[in-house]
C-alpha cells in the first residue's frame, strides 16, 4: 500500500510516496547518523592539538584587526605538574635528578619574593587566585618556550619575564608598553597564557 502525505503549500493534492523511496530513505538517514560522529572526530582531532595564538600585544588588537598570529601548541600548568611529564622538562629541572637540583623559582624570575624557596614544579602545583593564577601560568609559559611547543618570536624568554617582572612590581602588565593601555590584571594575564596552551 501506498503513503499519501500531504505536504505545506498543497494540502488538498496527494502525493503518492512508493515505499522504496520511503525504504531508501531511512536507509540515508540511518547511514547519516551513524557515520556523524566519525566525521566529528576526525575533524575536531587536530583542533585541540594546537590553536592560533599572538603575542600580547596581537593578543590585545586581535579583535580588532583580525590578526591570526601563529600556531601555538603550549600545555597548560596541570599537564607539567604530572610526573609522567617530567621528562618534556628542557633546561629546568622538576625534582632532584642526575645531580641537579629541582629548579627554584628564583632561579628563573628576578622578582621572586612570593615564591622564595620554592620551587618551579611547586608553583605550577599552586591553586586559586592572584598571585598563584598568574604564577602557575606563568611558569607553565616559560616550560613551553624551553621545549619548543610555542613560536618564540610570539612569547620569548624576554616577553615571559617582563609579564612577570611588571605585575609582580606594579600589580598589572602593560602589553604595549610605554603606554599605560590596556592594562592587564592578573586575569587578563592568565587568559592571555591559556590562549597559548591549548593542550
Amino acid at each position: 500500500m501506498k503513503e499519501t502525505p500531504r505536504f505545506p503549500g498543497n494540502a488538498g493534492e496527494e502525493v503518492s510516496v512508493p515505499d522504496a523511496y520511503r525504504a531508501g530513505r531511512r536507509r540515508l538517514l540511518r547511514a547519516g547518523l551513524s557515520a556523524a560522529p566519525v566525521v566529528m572526530t576526525v575533524i575536531s582531532g587536530p583542533v585541540l592539538a594546537q590553536a592560533q595564538c599572538q603575542s600580547p600585544s596581537g593578543f590585545t588588537s586581535a579583535n580588532t584587526s583580525g590578526h591570526q598570529g601563529a600556531t601555538c601548541s603550549g600545555r597548560t600548568p596541570g599537564y607539567w605538574k604530572q610526573s609522567q611529564h617530567f621528562n618534556a622538562w628542557v633546561a629546568y629541572y622538576p625534582v632532584l635528578e642526575g645531580g641537579h637540583n629541582a629548579t627554584l623559582f628564583c632561579d628563573v624570575f628576578p622578582d621572586c619574593s612570593v615564591y622564595s624557596g620554592k620551587t618551579l614544579l611547586q608553583v605550577l602545583e599552586t591553586g586559586g587566585g592572584p598571585p598563584d593564577d598568574v604564577g602557575r601560568h606563568i611558569v607553565a609559559a616559560l616550560l613551553n618556550w624551553s621545549s619548543g611547543y610555542n613560536p618564540p618570536s610570539l612569547l620569548d624568554l624576554p616577553t615571559i619575564l617582563d609579564i612577570w617582572h611588571q605585575y609582580i612590581t606594579l600589580g598589572f602588565y602593560y602589553p604595549n608598553y610605554p603606554s599605560l593601555i590596556p592594562a592587564w590584571d592578573h586575569g587578563a594575564i592568565a587568559s592571555y597564557l591559556q590562549s597559548t596552551m591549548p593542550l
